[in-house]
């Protein structure tokens, strides 16, 4: 197996934490465990937790409240994982190895492109199709996923909403990507982790129960302004792929942190989670309303389609140099973070976070703006 280097990644945690100023955050600004548990009592007892092994694949509270969510789940539809990007490598790993002969990923583009490399390392085949901009909206190019899919295509992933671009698929899309799905027997995998943070504070529909082979992934980490817990989790529609799934896991985490399992159960209780979604949109708009007004006072240097969900826009830029070379200039220069579109596919754009306090963010921005003066 060759691992190759996961950019974002390795940017993000090589120097999130030493600039002064970062934006490359797509996740709401974060709770407190006192903000997620203002109850006394209730901390209280919660401080009296053993601090053991949880259940492997989940508590069987928590996988009720996840199956919730999810009409037609149960908790044995469920596993509960560390985070999303666990999710998503169990769900690659498990797919590929369990295949006779499809070894073809079918890859929306742009996208967070854990999936891509964990796809090569085990040996499949990574076709991209794309989104694109049509009518200041970002959608999926259809006929481009028609000629991608084969005899050999394992599963199509979607991202929705998208990041980098904060997106949504449309229903009509979504059907058309399960019928071509359908036409080769494919599995669908449907990142859903930005699901809760919308614009207009509807909830994205999921792709679980839309097609016969939809696996959903999601986590706790940006709507629900958790990141901390690392609290994810698998949807599959067959049973005994959940019990697939679970004996993946124990070669890798085994098992939830017990703090996490038992937090993200109070977090996913019907009304404290819809607290929650309220919270982030409520951050979402505001912010995107700071963030819009900057990108419109550079109209002459940014073009972009508005975000319909999550704190992250990727808008695209006319400057002299590289996305790469302007965010490395930015990191050296100003002490501020942010993330180039190379390391989602696209050059020319940058992903620019933006579920942050207000003076947080006008920071970042203003610095952003010294950098343009000095350009053109």
């Amino acid at each position: 197996m060759t691992l190759e280097p996961f950019l974002l990644e390795r940017i993000q945690s090589k120097w999130e934490h030493i600039v002064d100023i970062n934006l490359t955050e797509s996740g709401v600004l974060p709770l407190s465990i006192r903000e997620l548990v203002p109850d006394e009592n209730e901390l209280t007892e919660m401080l009296r937790t053993p601090l053991g092994y949880s259940q492997t694949n989940g508590t069987m509270l928590l996988r009720e409240a996840i199956a919730d969510m999810y009409p037609g789940a149960t908790a044995e539809n469920i596993l509960v994982t560390n985070g999303g990007a666990e999710a998503n490598f169990l769900t690659i790993w498990n797919l590929l190895s369990e295949s006779d002969r499809q070894n073809q990923v079918i890859m929306m583009q742009p996208n967070y492109n854990q999936i891509n490399g964990i796809t090569t390392a085990f040996g499949g085949v990574v076709r991209p199709y794309y989104l694109e901009m049509h009518h200041d909206k970002w959608v999926p190019d259809i006929e481009s996923l028609k000629e991608q899919v084969s005899k050999e295509t394992l599963v199509i992933t979607i991202c929705n909403p998208n990041n980098p671009t904060g997106t949504i698929i449309g229903s009509d899309y979504l059907q058309a990507v399960a019928e071509i799905a359908g036409d080769y027997g494919a599995w669908i995998l449907s990142d859903e982790v930005y699901q809760g943070a919308e614009m207009n504070g509807v909830l994205t529909p999921s792709m679980f129960g839309q097609y016969e082979k939809a696996i959903v992934t999601n986590s706790l980490s940006k709507a629900y302004g958790l990141p901390g817990l690392r609290l994810g989790w698998i949807v599959t529609p067959e049973k005994d792929h959940a019990e697939s799934l679970w004996s993946y896991s124990d070669y890798t985490t085994i098992c939830p942190s017990i703090i996490s399992d038992r937090l993200a159960t109070i977090a996913l209780q019907p009304e404290k989670r819809k607290e929650l979604l309220a919270r982030a949109t409520t951050i979402v708009r505001a912010s995107w309303s700071l963030m819009e007004g900057w990108l419109n006072d550079h109209d002459d240097i940014f073009d972009y389609v508005a975000p319909m969900a999550a704190s992250i826009c990727f808008p695209k830029h006319n400057l002299p140099l590289s996305s790469l070379e302007l965010v490395e200039r930015l990191r050296k220069e100003k002490s501020l973070l942010i993330a180039p579109g190379e390391y989602f596919g696209m050059e020319k754009h940058l992903r620019i976070g933006f579920g942050y306090s207000e003076e947080h963010l006008i920071g970042g921005l203003s610095i952003i703006d010294e950098m343009i003066s000095n350009l053109i």
